[in-house]
């Protein structure tokens, strides 16, 4: 559910997916769900996490989400041939646990933002 980074930083990375068809997260209509959405920010947040694990010398860790919080949907749909954007900024980190925020779009705009907590087992 991740294509590629945009760019990552200290504290924040974006990623994108294309939205191809055959994705698990679209209704038959080729629309995405909003489970796909939280699917891909959960994604993009567990890889990025995973690459600064990386680059600390540290193994890539199981990791799961552990909360989601305040969580708007705009109305706004993606459709299969689009492309998804998320900006994931890390908000705090303690012990194993990794408090987000992110906000995913398409090329009509913003569609969800939300907070998320992902736990990784060390």
């Amino acid at each position: 559910m991740v294509d590629r980074f945009e760019y990552i930083d200290q504290r924040s990375c974006r990623s994108s997916l294309n939205i191809l068809p055959g994705n698990m997260f679209l209704d038959d209509a080729g629309n995405m769900i909003q489970e796909g959405y939280l699917e891909h920010i959960a994604q993009s947040a567990a890889a990025y996490i995973g690459y600064c694990r990386l680059l600390e010398g540290k193994t890539v860790a199981l990791g799961y989400i552990g909360d989601i919080r305040k969580c708007k949907f705009s109305g706004n749909v993606a459709k299969k041939g689009g492309i998804l954007n998320t900006d994931v900024k890390i908000v705090s980190v303690v012990g194993g646990i990794t408090m987000i925020s992110a906000t995913t779009s398409d090329e009509n705009g913003e569609i969800l933002n939300c907070s998320m907590k992902l736990a990784v087992d060390e």
